[in-house]
């Protein structure tokens, strides 16, 4: 009857340790040095932005995104000090200029993960319902990163 008991102990425990869901992170994986450089608790509906400066004109550009219900980030608004090279300036959505920023809204363009080339220059900092979780210039000049949202699966297990 012991071994049963501890049987049933030890398999509770495992499904625990590395089966049991532990919920949603928001995690960059630096693809050159093949490590996380960020994870963070994260669920539908939070609010993620990044702010850049694009590379050519050097002004600031900023992109807000909302984690959907299947774990995906839809670009909702786009912020940018202008129109140039490379900025979107044909979308057909409400724009309108605020505050020295043309804004782009109801973009609605969903992306099932990121992948970026990081600048040291270029790119700055990566927010989580208004809380910054990571400064890009921390990285090396052009690291290959991706950002996307994993679902934890045990509560010591990595992923």
């Amino acid at each position: 009857m012991a071994g049963v008991v501890i049987l049933v102990l030890a398999a509770g425990f495992f499904w625990w340790a590395f089966l049991a869901p532990a919920g949603t992170v928001f995690q960059l994986y630096d693809r050159d040095r093949e490590q996380v450089v960020l994870s963070v608790p994260v669920k539908a509906g939070d609010k993620l932005s990044l702010e850049i400066e694009h590379s050519f004109e050097h002004i600031p550009w900023y992109e807000y995104y909302t984690v959907t219900e299947d774990l995906q980030f839809n670009l909702d608004a786009i912020a940018v000090a202008g129109y140039g090279a490379g900025i979107p300036a044909e979308m057909d959505v409400p724009t309108h200029i605020e505050d020295g920023l043309v804004w782009m809204e109801e973009i609605n363009s969903v992306f099932p993960r990121f992948s970026w080339i990081t600048s040291a220059r270029y790119m700055k900092v990566f927010t989580l319902n208004e809380e910054e979780i990571f400064d890009f210039r921390t990285l090396p000049d052009a690291s290959r990163i991706r950002g996307e949202i994993i679902e934890k699966r045990g509560y010591l297990s990595d992923v």
